[in-house]
Parts: structure tokens; C-alpha cells; sequence
């Protein structure tokens, strides 16, 4: 009986295992869009066609009205620090109305200037938006920020 505990408990852990290994490829493959490698605004804006190349090797072009609106709402020694686009990571775990902001602390005050002061939240040292600010944001910054998707903060 035992035995048959064990075994029944293998192929629960197995199937458990391998649905796990799909869903992260899955998730791997819907964040294709997001940027392999980023740029700062500063080196955007030196650009004739600005971009930068996804993980899928797309090309990603930044428009450059969005970015002369950042170079005007960001200080300038900042234009050299500021790294682009913003990644906007929504939260699964958290349900789905939980966005985090990738980067630093400049991300998300950029991020507060652009939405407001009550738009971004604080956890320690993360800082998140809550899914009615993000078509506000993608509005604004449609080519400077990228939505992607995580399962857990892991």
C-alpha cells in the first residue's frame, strides 16, 4: 500500500514538475517583446533611429517626441542615467492589478512625474503601479515602456 502511496505521490510531484517547466517557457516566450539590451536616454537621443533590440532580436523604435519629453522632465545630468524603455513588470502572484517598475529609484520618478506623486506605490525599495495607471502611462509613453510578465518575484 505503501508503495502505492509513494508512486502516486511521484507522478502528482512529476506532472507538478513538468506543468511547472512549460508555464516558465511559456512566460519566456511571451516576454520576447521585452529589450535585450537598454539604452540611456542621452544615447537615444544622439540617435538618428533610435532603439534597442529585444530578446526576440526585433528592433524596438523609440519615438522621438516621447524622449524629448523625458530630456525635458528629467534633469540633464540624469539623461546619462536614465536607461531605456522602462520595464513595467506585471505581477502575476499579486493578482492583476500589480505592476512593478524596473530600474532604480529614477525609473520611478520618472514614472511619478510623468502619472503624479500618488500614482507610484512604495514596498521598501520597490516601487509599483496599479493597473489603472498603466494605460495612463502607455498613453503617455507608449515606445519608452514595455509591459512584461513574471509569475513570482523569484
Amino acid at each position: 500500500m505503501s508503495s502505492l502511496l509513494s508512486d502516486a505521490y511521484r507522478f502528482g510531484r512529476d506532472f507538478i514538475d513538468r506543468v511547472s517547466r512549460i508555464l516558465s517557457r511559456e512566460i519566456e516566450r511571451i516576454n520576447d517583446h521585452l529589450p535585450r539590451e537598454s539604452r540611456t536616454l542621452r544615447e537615444l537621443l544622439e540617435m538618428k533611429e533610435p532603439k534597442v533590440l529585444t530578446r526576440a532580436g526585433d528592433e524596438l523604435i523609440m519615438d522621438r517626441k516621447e524622449l524629448e519629453f523625458l530630456a525635458d522632465i528629467v534633469p540633464a545630468h540624469h539623461h546619462d542615467k536614465l536607461r531605456l524603455p522602462i520595464i513595467i513588470l506585471r505581477m502575476i502572484e499579486m493578482g492583476g492589478g500589480v505592476y512593478m517598475i524596473c530600474g532604480g529609484d529614477l525609473e520611478a520618478q520618472v514614472i511619478a512625474k510623468v502619472l503624479g506623486p500618488n500614482a507610484v506605490h512604495y514596498d521598501g525599495s520597490r516601487a509599483f503601479l496599479y493597473k489603472p495607471y498603466i494605460a495612463i502611462l502607455r498613453s503617455k509613453l507608449r515606445t519608452t515602456t514595455v509591459i512584461g510578465f513574471v509569475s513570482s518575484m523569484e
